[in-house]
C-alpha cells in the first residue's frame, strides 16, 4: 500500500512538473512569436519614416519659408516612453502616403506625433500618426487649411506609445568627436543634417517596460537648406562650364560652328538647359516662389501646447 501511495504522488509530481514547463514553453513561443510580428511592423513603419525623411523637398530658387524646412516642437524632453515630440516637414515621393494618393506627385507637408491612450476615441485611436496636407505653395487661393477634409490621415502603427526626436546641432555639430545632439531645432526654414528618432513601443508581455527603436539618418538637402549660397555658386560654375563647351566659334567644329558652333548647340553660351541664362532648374515644380499661410503647414490644433491635434478622421 505505502508503494502504490508513494507511486502516485511521484506520478502527481511529475505531471505538475511536466505541465508547468509545456505552459512555460508554449508561453515563450507565442511571446517570441509576436515579438518577432511586431518588429517586422516596427521595421517597416521606421523605414517609410526614414524614406520619407531623406525625400525633403527644398526649393533652390525662389523665396523660402517656415513652410520649407523642418519643425520640431519639443513635448518630449526627457525621452519619456509615454510622451511625443512633433515633427514636420515637406517631401515628394510616395513614402509614408503611398503611390495612389493625391499627394504622391507633388511636395506636401507630413506632420509625425504619437497619439496617447487618454486623447484617443473611436475616431481617432492611439499610436503614431502621420497628417499630410498639401504644401502651400501649391495650393489655391481659397484653400482651407481649417478643413479636415484637405488633410490625409495614416494610423502608422498602434504598438507605438512614445516618440522623441533629436537633431543634430547646425552651428556645432560635432563636439569632442560625439554628435551633439539637441531637443530643439529654431531655424525653421532650413533642414538639420542629422536626425535622430526614438520610438517608444509597447511591451509584448505587459509586464516589462517598453523598449525603445532607434533610427539615426541624414537628410540629403541639408547642405542646400543651410547654405543657400552654395546654389548660386553652383549655378554660375554649371553655366560657365556648359556655355565653354560650344565656345564662341570653336569646340569641336572650328571656327565654322558645324555641331557645337556658335550659337551654343547643347551648351553653348545661351547655356541651354543649365547656362547662364537656362530656366527653372530641373525637378522644381512650377511655382516655386514665395509662400504664406500658417508656418510649417503645421495641422489645426499643432501649436506649441502640450497635447497633439486631434482632429480629422482615419483613411
Amino acid at each position: 500500500m505505502l508503494e502504490m501511495l508513494l507511486a502516485i504522488m511521484i506520478l502527481a509530481i511529475m505531471t505538475i512538473v511536466s505541465t508547468m514547463v509545456f505552459h512555460t514553453v508554449v508561453r515563450n513561443w507565442t511571446l517570441a512569436t509576436e515579438m518577432a510580428d511586431s518588429m517586422q511592423r516596427v521595421d517597416y513603419i521606421t523605414a517609410q519614416i526614414v524614406y520619407a525623411l531623406r525625400s525633403a523637398y527644398f526649393p533652390i530658387s525662389g523665396e523660402t519659408s517656415n513652410a520649407d524646412g523642418f519643425m520640431l516642437l519639443d513635448h518630449n524632453e526627457e525621452n519619456d516612453p509615454d510622451e511625443s515630440d512633433v515633427i514636420s516637414w515637406t517631401k515628394l515621393g510616395p513614402a509614408i502616403v503611398g503611390r495612389n494618393s493625391r499627394f504622391a506627385r507633388s511636395p506636401h507637408r507630413v506632420t509625425l506625433f504619437v497619439r496617447s491612450e487618454k486623447d484617443a476615441d473611436e475616431d481617432h485611436p492611439a499610436g503614431l500618426i502621420a497628417q499630410v496636407i498639401g504644401e502651400d505653395k501649391f495650393r489655391p487661393d481659397d484653400f482651407d487649411e481649417d478643413d479636415e477634409d484637405n488633410w490625409d490621415w495614416f494610423l502608422l502603427g498602434s504598438q507605438v506609445q512614445g516618440f522623441n526626436c533629436r537633431v543634430l546641432d547646425k552651428n556645432e555639430p560635432f563636439s569632442h568627436g560625439m554628435a551633439n545632439w539637441q531637443d530643439v531645432w529654431d531655424t525653421s526654414n532650413s533642414i538639420p543634417r542629422r536626425v535622430q528618432l526614438t520610438f517608444w513601443m509597447k511591451p509584448v508581455d505587459e509586464d516589462k517596460d517598453p523598449y525603445p527603436i532607434v533610427r539615426v539618418l541624414e537628410i540629403p538637402l541639408w547642405d542646400i537648406s543651410q547654405n543657400p549660397l552654395k546654389i548660386d555658386e553652383k549655378k554660375k560654375g554649371d553655366g560657365g562650364k556648359k556655355g565653354g563647351k560650344g565656345g564662341t566659334g570653336g569646340g569641336k567644329d572650328g571656327a565654322g560652328g558645324g555641331k557645337d558652333g556658335a550659337s551654343g548647340g547643347k551648351g553653348g553660351a545661351g547655356g541651354g538647359k543649365g547656362g547662364a541664362g537656362g530656366g527653372r532648374p530641373g525637378g522644381v515644380p512650377p511655382g516655386t516662389g514665395g509662400g504664406g499661410g500658417r508656418p510649417g503647414g503645421v495641422p489645426p490644433g499643432t501649436g506649441g501646447g502640450g497635447n497633439p491635434p486631434g482632429g480629422g478622421g482615419m483613411r
